[in-house]
């Protein structure tokens, strides 16, 4: 086995990250430190015990063979009665005159001479060589027990890790090449709550792409009906089967009015755009009651000509200064007017006003576009805002309605730091709210 191979191999039972290796490292050191430690006070404390006792055999060596050569035999069997798990052999000119039984595991020995009298003592070893060794052994027993338990533990810690963390890592490719249905199973483990975010991302992310695609798929419908127009028209006027003064006049009329659409398209597409980029809009003290009159009299003549009566703030009113962006304003204004018209039949009423809202209320200023026509279904009204929404899709169109207007408003309220209410009664009317702070001073 070459030495790659055998490192590869022992890497598997260790940490991946360095952090990891260092802590296992200081483990294991720590290990080899409180071990060796204690090995080495067993030694020189059983050195200094053994000195001990060895001196203690000496004097009672002495004290046995002063005994052996006053008492004789019977002396010194009587001495050994105090003397347990200690042998005692007693020599006489190099005769053995007494011994007792040996001992099973030697501690300490010592030999004492006085004149022809020889006593060797021998103590027995109260627990042999486990005696000894037993602390560092029992120590270092726990330590590497505890350290194998801790070690599989983390180690099954680890693999459990490493598998939700390679289904989350799965889960990202996954989306980052595309399918947004991928899911990651989530359980009680430690990464759950990091399953469910990222569950939750990537339905959001699906939910994305799919009104992406809705909103590319209905601006290509809206694209293709001006263009197909003026398309038929422009061949009839080239390929001359417009033949009459009246036909070709017809066709250059169509021909305006769908260039009108398509213009009007791109203009929303292009507000769009506006509030999507997400930059931050400069706002200022703005008089938004002379906003208001701004679009009424921009919108007179279209109002006029649809036989709808336009009424903006009285001329007699005084200001209602904002904190906010004047040309937003007028484009949210225009916007929710423009509708206001077109779902008002002949003989209605539209209102655009301006007026700061009564204490105790949310809001400071408060603009409202109010209208006397066919009103919106209670089941729609969660849903005007979104892109290329239509209450009525074949009356829209008709109109000239491109589904972005209310799109383009809740955007552009949103970026000028407002709100917008909306309320509808099917066959009365609606009334828009929009909602914006009032600039600091203006409290008249």
């Amino acid at each position: 086995m070459s030495e790659d191979q055998g490192e590869r191999r022992w890497s598997r039972f260790l940490p991946a990250s360095y952090r990891g290796r260092i802590a296992v490292a200081i483990g294991a050191a720590l290990v080899i430190a409180v071990v060796g430690t204690q090995l080495l006070l067993n030694v020189f404390v059983g050195t200094r015990v053994q000195q001990e006792i060895t001196q203690q055999l000496r004097q009672q060596g002495a004290e046995i063979a002063a005994v052996a050569r006053d008492q004789g035999y019977t002396g010194v069997a009587a001495a050994k009665r105090y003397l347990p798990g200690t042998r005692v052999v007693v020599r006489r000119d190099g005769e053995v005159v007494y011994w007792s039984d040996p001992v099973k595991v030697l501690e300490a020995r010592a030999v004492v001479t006085d004149g022809d009298i020889e006593v060797t003592l021998e103590r027995q070893a109260d627990a042999g060589v486990w005696g000894e060794w037993a602390v560092p052994l029992v120590v270092g027993g726990v330590i590497v027990i505890i350290g194998a338990v801790a070690w599989w533990l983390a180690g099954l810690a680890s693999r459990r890790l490493r598998r939700d963390a390679s289904a989350l890592a799965g889960q990202a490719e996954r989306v980052a090449g595309g399918d947004m249905d991928a899911r990651v199973e989530v359980d009680d483990t430690e990464l759950a709550r990091v399953a469910t975010s990222l569950n939750a991302m990537t339905k959001q992310l699906a939910d994305t792409d799919r009104r992406q695609r809705e909103f590319l798929a209905d601006v290509a419908h809206e694209l293709r009906t001006p263009i197909t127009a003026i398309d038929g028209f422009a061949s009839a006027l080239v390929d001359g089967a417009a033949r009459t003064d009246e036909d070709r006049h017809e066709a250059a009329e169509t021909i305006k009015e769908e260039s009108e659409r398509l213009c009007a398209l791109v203009g929303d597409l292009q507000a769009l755009t506006v509030t999507d980029l997400d930059e931050e809009v400069a706002r200022e003290p703005v008089d938004v009651a002379e906003c208001c009159r701004d679009v009424v009299r921009r919108l007179e003549p279209a109002a006029g000509e649809k036989g709808v009566l336009l009424r903006g703030p009285a001329d007699g009113q005084g200001p209602v200064v904002a904190e906010t962006n004047g040309a937003h304003v007028e484009t949210i204004l225009q916007n929710l007017a423009t509708n206001a018209i077109r779902a008002t039949p002949a003989g209605g009423i539209v209102r655009v006003t301006a007026a700061r809202a009564q204490p105790g209320a949310d809001a400071d200023a408060v603009l409202e576009v109010s209208d006397t026509g066919v009103g919106i279904p209670a089941e729609h009204l969660p849903r005007i805002f979104d892109r290329m929404y239509r209450v009525d899709s074949a009356r829209d169109r008709g109109s000239g309605g491109t589904g972005l207007g209310l799109a383009i408003v809740k955007g552009l309220t949103d970026a000028v730091g407002g709100r917008i209410e909306v309320e509808s009664s099917p066959g009365e009317g609606s009334t828009f709210r929009l909602l914006l702070p009032l600039a600091a001073g203006d409290t008249a």
